[in-house]
């Protein structure tokens, strides 16, 4: 009997498919943020976002460089903001939800809750990083961390800052990153928020 089981846990094992073909980290982050008291505010949120290089494998600047495309809603599911920023291999970018990502929105209104989208693209040597379009190939690796500012309620009501790591969104089983139908979905709504907000709806990258 034991070596019945032991024989059907190999062949288990033997189905899965090796870690070593996919990328470290999904390529698709989501995030929230919360209580936002909008540029000059005395307290702010941190998105953090670290390029790990390409497979784990760390590559020089401009070749190994990931641009991530940051897309911002507000708590109505209606984005106010998009850009890109470039990360260097084994580069640490932060960026302020107060002062660089909710500074500018599209409807004048900085909102103070919502949510964050991020989908590393390879950047195409030197040329700018744009949230309008996506150079897919070999996925690119982003991880990230970001702050929260949050409240606590009752007789020792608060604000405190929680930290907690980017989600790495998975779409479907063994998929990794946003599907086609969800990046033509962000690059359609920035490319729109832009156009309505006649120079608002974009955000910064510091």
């Amino acid at each position: 009997m034991k070596k019945l089981l032991v024989l059907v846990a190999l062949v288990a094992l033997a189905a899965i498919p090796s870690l070593a073909q996919y990328p470290v980290a999904a390529p698709y982050l989501v995030d929230y943020f919360s209580n936002n008291p909008g540029p000059g505010g005395a307290a702010d949120q941190l998105v953090r976002l670290v390029n790990v290089g390409e497979y784990g494998t760390p590559l020089s600047s401009p070749t190994g460089d990931v641009c991530a495309n940051v897309y911002v809603f507000d708590a109505n599911q209606e984005m106010v903001a998009c850009c890109s920023c470039r990360v260097t291999p084994n580069g640490l970018l932060s960026i302020s939800v107060a002062n660089s990502l909710t500074n500018n929105p599209v409807t004048s209104v900085v909102p103070v809750n919502g949510d964050i989208k991020i989908i590393s693209t390879l950047a195409a040597g030197t040329t700018p990083c744009t949230p309008l379009t996506y150079n897919a190939g070999i996925e690119p690796s982003l991880v990230g961390w970001a702050s929260h500012i949050e409240t606590s309620g009752g007789t020792a009501a608060g604000t405190f800052i929680s930290v907690g790591e980017l989600l790495g969104w998975f779409e479907v089983p063994n998929a990794i990153g946003a599907n086609a139908s969800e990046q033509a979905f962000l690059l359609q709504g920035c490319q729109f928020a832009r156009y309505l907000g006649s120079g608002k709806g974009t955000c910064g990258c510091k």
